[in-house]
């Protein structure tokens, strides 16, 4: 009969794994890592009050920056209609399927430019990238960093770090 160690034995040493925060699933030095899907970290790691502070909300710029994502789809949204859609939490099929979309073809720079302009919360957004399964490792390792108890592998590019400190 195989002995099992007693369950205090089989925690995980490791804070961020404690934490119920994901591990890289590649080994370590793998060039290619970041190729790699990785899911959102659970949502009660970015419940801190500076993660549910909301940006300004700019039409103009948030249009900019969706407009030529979305150009010849078939169901159009206002910007608007997107700060409201992300804001409520509440995402149907139709709605997860625009917002994961839209979402997967952002870089960096344009998703840390859409939660600055679009009048969101870090938190809001995050809530919206787990219920639409984003799983593109650039997008999610930056929107991982925003919560204090993750801790970035090192063979990622730095680009998340041009996010402003809350």
């Amino acid at each position: 009969m195989p002995v099992t160690p007693p369950q205090d034995a089989q925690e995980p040493q490791n804070p961020a794994a404690r934490a119920g925060l994901a591990e890289s699933a590649s080994a370590p030095g793998d060039p290619y890592a970041w190729r790699l899907p990785q899911d959102v970290i659970s949502l009660d790691n970015f419940d801190f009050p500076q993660l549910h502070r909301r940006s300004e909300f700019d039409s103009e710029k948030i249009g900019g920056i969706i407009a030529p994502r979305m150009a010849g789809c078939a169901v159009s949204r206002s910007p608007e209609q997107i700060r409201d859609m992300i804001r409520s939490g509440k995402l149907e099929r139709g709605d997860r399927i625009f917002l994961n979309e839209l979402i997967m073809q952002f870089d960096c720079y344009d998703i840390r430019r859409f939660t600055m302009y679009c009048g969101i919360s870090v938190y809001e957004m995050a809530r919206a990238m787990i219920s639409c399964s984003i799983r593109l490792r650039l997008l999610t390792e930056w929107m991982n960093c925003h919560s204090p108890l993750y801790e970035s592998t090192d063979t990622h590019h730095r680009t998340w770090d041009l996010s402003p400190r809350l």
